[in-house]
């Protein structure tokens, strides 16, 4: 490791912006709890353990007292261990076996899970009364699970579609004895996935009540800012936090680096990205056995990130370096965790899949190619390294993008800034409304239900009433329909299904119908574990793609024409006399064709056309409009300099406003499109809005914290060291600028930055004044003369042609 290091400060000596070193903490430790089990006693000294660190002698206390828990301590602290012991230790003495439930938001994080149970009740107690009930669980062991098990591992996608649905024919028995819900990671319950396992957590307890039983939640997270707050939120029930951490903290080093600017052919200033240091740092850490863990913000990101690594002459490197992503199979996926486990592997390159806490073994360095959204994200993938007590190396490779060069030149708002708060909205009327069909199927709904406060519940049960998904049934209020209700509601987009990608007659992978649009269009190029498939075809209704696989030194990348109208607006106010709407609003996005980009140098090399139906949905967003005096002037100086300052603010504010909401960049879109007046004219509006079928309130958060976002727009476009825009602050030609005369006005000048300065001006001080713009001007090339006749390329010419001639008579006599 320590040649690594010194690689890394040699090499990118110059772009290693800042330095940050967290000293090592040793533990607190505490002795056994007097009431632990003398059968768990000899099981955690024959492992090595004598003592417990302080919050797990606290968890224990509070959940042997019966009080739901949130527990809150860095990664790698003993928080399984935390849950386990006072649990196991009620087990072991209670006078029947009660039940346990266990919640992981992923598969992979409930696989590692079980063998970590497995092993410990084993020995604890020679039980293995255990099972893991997901997706891939077959259906033989199903029935077992089912039976037998008394410790239930699932995610909430089986609870809300598998098992509270067939509660009364299948989980009677295991509901009637529940004793503990416990749920892991939770600061991953947050935006639109945390508010529908709000729901079905409602729906759970519902159940439970039915069956008799009351069971008690025990949480546990590394990284979330409201802890007491998001579990409430999450579950309907105060709960006692521990956030006092005793475990021991490894000493880490971060370091902040930034790619260098360098200089096109065209004289035009770029920045390299993030893979000029990753790729030869993965390369030179995998030579030299150490093991690493490179996270990337999209799956094909990671692909190509992996392709690269193992090019030309690094191609030996293919069996030590492997790619891990969402839409792999689920054989592939264990297989990737066991070899990385195992040591047969020993650099991984990862989407966020891997952020949660999977054991896959103690690794020593981590790279972060480009900032992964959150603070908490950041230190959850920086948790990945250093996890048995080694001292640990994270490097921080930002991107050409404003929050990157934000925090590479602001390394304290890391290291020292507090996690950003979770927070979800149960109460939200479209998922509402959608969750109570589900517990109307599950039990009948009574005119008041606990689980669902009011006034969001009678209202919800008037308008499913009044379209008669609901009908009166003794009472109270039955499912009405012939469906199952559960079948439509998917937890973690849009749609409840994917589309499978076959090669051949095998399925290599499979993807939403949303992004299928974006990445399996007729002639995409798909990429999957290091090989390049192009699709072939792509039928939606059938939920299949055809792929073939191809040879191509090229990705693609498609590119989209949306259409927004505000169709009610809920609240409005005024800043600086700039409008500012929320409400309803009506998004259509049609993938109109894509581009052919050449790896490495990513140059455009061909479009094509995409030729799919637009998907349309509703959602909630916000409408920006500017002041009045403002636009007036701006339209007397120039009508282009309108444009140039809402496609830079779009631009910008897409990409620091999830910093505000613990959103990921995909949970938010901006736009600007235009917006009816009042007097029936037409006026350019700024839209922001949730990437969500009803809307989650991403766009309501920063509804209400605008100012905040603005100024931080405006400190990222300070900030930024580039005369006349970058991606870092704002491109000289944004995204979504299809007007010729605007295009001509954005390339020749640094009007992207200016004017986007000036309309930042009016919005935070109600300032009017012109944007400063200067014309870029490339001097002119002094002419070059032709030079004389060279002697020497004389008498060269004159043997060449004397050698042909020979040459030539040659070939007709031997002819």
């Amino acid at each position: 490791m320590r040649d690594v290091v010194d690689f890394l400060k040699n090499r990118f000596q110059r772009q290693i912006e800042a330095h940050h070193r967290i000293a090592a903490r040793p533990g607190e430790l505490v002795p056994f709890p007097a009431a632990l089990s003398p059968r768990l006693r000899e099981v955690l000294t024959a492992s090595g353990i004598r003592s417990l660190y302080s919050h797990q002698a606290e968890a224990f206390e509070a959940i042997t007292a019966g009080q739901d828990t949130v527990l809150v301590s860095q990664t790698a602290s003993g928080k399984t261990l935390s849950f386990l012991l006072p649990i196991l230790n009620e087990y072991i003495d209670a006078p029947a076996p009660f039940g346990v439930l266990l919640m992981y938001p992923t598969k992979a994080l409930s696989r590692d899970q079980e063998s970590t149970l497995g092993r410990l009740m084993q020995a604890a107690m020679n039980s293995h009364r255990l099972g893991t009930f997901d997706g891939d669980t077959p259906r033989e062991e199903r029935l077992n699970i089912q039976r037998q098990a008394d410790f239930i591992i699932t995610n909430p996608d089986m609870l809300h579609a598998g098992i509270l649905p067939n509660h009364n024919r299948h989980w009677k028995a295991f509901l009637s004895r529940l004793r503990y819900i416990v749920i892991d990671e939770v600061h991953s319950y947050r935006g639109a996935f945390g508010s529908h396992v709000a729901n079905v957590f409602r729906r759970l307890l519902r159940v439970c009540e039915v069956h008799g039983s009351h069971p008690i939640f025990i949480c546990s997270s590394a990284t979330v800012g409201n802890p007491g707050e998001h579990v409430r939120a999450l579950i309907g029930r105060d709960v006692r936090v521990i956030d006092r951490d005793g475990a021991p903290r490894p000493q880490r080093d971060l370091y902040f680096v930034n790619p260098p600017l360098v200089q096109s052919q065209g004289a035009a200033l770029y920045r390299k990205g993030p893979g000029s240091v990753s790729i030869p740092l993965i390369r030179e850490a995998t030579e030299r056995q150490v093991r690493t863990i490179c996270f990337c913000r999209a799956r094909q990101e990671v692909e190509r990130l992996y392709r690269a690594v193992i090019d030309g002459r690094y191609a030996a490197l293919a069996d030590r370096v492997k790619p891990y992503r969402g839409g792999l199979l689920p054989n592939e996926r264990r297989q990737l965790e066991r070899d990385l486990f195992e040591g047969r592997i020993t650099t991984i390159i990862t989407t966020n899949a891997l952020e949660l806490g999977i054991d896959i073994g103690d690794l020593d360095l981590c790279i972060l190619s480009g900032h992964p959204g959150t603070v908490a994200s950041f230190w959850q993938q920086a948790g990945r390294v250093g996890r048995k007590g080694s001292a640990a190396t994270i490097v921080f490779v930002a991107k050409d993008a404003p929050v990157d060069q934000y925090l590479v030149h602001h390394p304290e708002f890391i290291t020292q800034a507090p996690v950003e708060q979770a927070w979800l909205n149960a109460d939200n009327p479209y998922i509402l409304l959608q969750h109570l069909p589900c517990a109307a199927y599950e039990h009948p709904l009574r005119r008041l239900e606990a689980a669902f406060p009011e006034p969001a519940y009678s209202l919800a049960v008037s308008i499913l009433s009044e379209d008669e998904t609901l009908k009166p049934y003794r009472e109270c209020l039955r499912y009405a329909l012939s469906d199952y209700p559960a079948r439509g509601v998917d937890l973690r987009g849009m749609t409840d299904y994917n589309i499978e990608i076959y090669h051949g007659t095998e399925v290599i992978g499979e993807i939403d119908p949303i992004g299928a649009r974006g990445t399996l269009y007729k002639d995409a190029i798909y990429q999957h574990l290091g090989r390049r498939y192009m699709s072939m075809d792509l039928d939606l209704e059938k939920k299949l793609c055809r792929v073939e696989q191809v040879d191509v030194d090229y990705y693609t990348e498609a590119v989209w024409e949306n259409r927004l109208e505000m169709t009610q607006v809920d609240e409005e106010r005024t800043e600086h006399e700039a409008r500012v709407s929320f409400g309803a609003v009506h998004v259509n996005k049609q993938p109109k064709l894509y581009k052919k980009i050449r790896e490495r140098t990513y140059e455009n090399i061909g479009y094509g056309p995409i030729t799919l139906a637009a998907f349309e949905y509703d959602t909630t967003g916000l409408a920006l409009r500017p002041p009045r005096p403002w636009l007036e002037f701006c339209d007397r100086l120039d009508k282009r300099y309108l444009g140039a300052a809402f496609f830079g603010l779009s631009y910008l504010l897409h990409r620091v406003a999830p910093s505000l909401c613990m959103a990921d960049r995909n949970d938010i879109a901006t736009d600007v499109s235009l917006q009816e007046e009042s007097d029936s004219r037409w006026q350019s509006a700024l839209y922001l809005y949730d990437q969500h079928e009803g809307g989650v309130g991403y766009a309501e958060k920063i509804f209400e914290r605008l100012p905040d976002a603005l100024r931080l727009c405006r400190t990222v476009l300070a900030d930024c060291p580039c005369k006349g825009g970058c991606p870092a602050c704002v491109p000289p030609l944004p995204p979504g600028v299809d007007n010729a005369e605007l295009s001509e006005l954005l390339i020749e000048s640094d009007a992207s930055v200016a004017c986007t300065r000036s309309l930042l001006a009016a919005l935070l001080d109600g300032v009017v004044a012109a944007p400063e713009i200067t014309v870029a001007r490339q001097p002119r090339a002094p002419a070059v003369e032709a030079p004389g006749e060279d002697p020497e390329m004389v008498r060269l010419t004159q043997r060449l042609g004397r050698a042909a001639g020979i040459l030539r008579q040659k070939r007709e006599r031997l002819h």
